[in-house]
């Protein structure tokens, strides 16, 4: 099928505008900000997440390390008398059952706090789905998405400065350069979702 100019010029038309819209769109802003929010608040979440593990790690290590000296022990304790060897395995045993009653308070405390972070995430996830209203702009960018294409916003200019592109078999960052025509960033667009 063959187009005439003012099909081509009419799409180019409309591909402009959608650009357009795209880069200076206010609600862009909103949505910017609370994304920046969401990611700031997931990068805090994920830090403590990160921290309680660490700190099971660490319970972990010194478990080992406990089990490592009663095996030490046990080797020395088979030079010494019955009546030695009986006194220093209560004491031992006494010393164990106080670190994995202190060590199993720690971890339901660290588990805890797992739970309860990953249940602020939730909320807070449920929190900015009420906050977006569904609106002109937001719809123009659920079709955009729906097609595989997600606006990227620039760190140093807060504009859409690139689109990725997802299709069945791979994922590519297209920039929105002013030089370039923008027909043709809609035609490499248009060939990378429909790939």
């Amino acid at each position: 099928m063959t187009m005439t100019v003012e099909d081509l010029s009419e799409q180019r038309s409309l591909v402009q505008s959608a650009i357009l819209n795209l880069k200076h769109n206010d609600d862009a802003q909103v949505g910017r900000d609370i994304a920046q929010r969401v990611e700031t608040t997931h990068t805090q979440r994920q830090q403590d997440l990160d921290k309680t593990q660490e700190s099971l790690q660490q319970l972990s290590r010194r478990l080992q390390a406990a089990r490592t000296r009663v095996d030490t022990s046990k080797a020395q304790r088979e030079a010494k008398s019955h009546t030695e060897t009986m006194n220093e395995l209560q004491q031992e045993k006494k010393t164990v059952e106080d670190s994995i009653v202190e060590n199993e308070q720690t971890q339901a405390s660290l588990t805890s706090d797992i739970a309860r972070l990953e249940s602020e995430i939730d909320e807070l996830d449920e929190n900015v789905e009420r906050e977006m209203v569904p609106d002109e702009n937001v719809l123009r960018l659920q079709i955009l998405r729906g097609l595989g294409v997600e606006p990227l916003v620039g760190e140093q200019t807060s504009a859409i400065d690139a689109a990725r592109v997802w299709s069945k078999s791979s994922a590519c960052v297209v920039k929105m350069d002013e030089s370039v025509p923008a027909h043709q960033i809609a035609t490499q667009l248009w060939d990378l979702c429909s790939s």
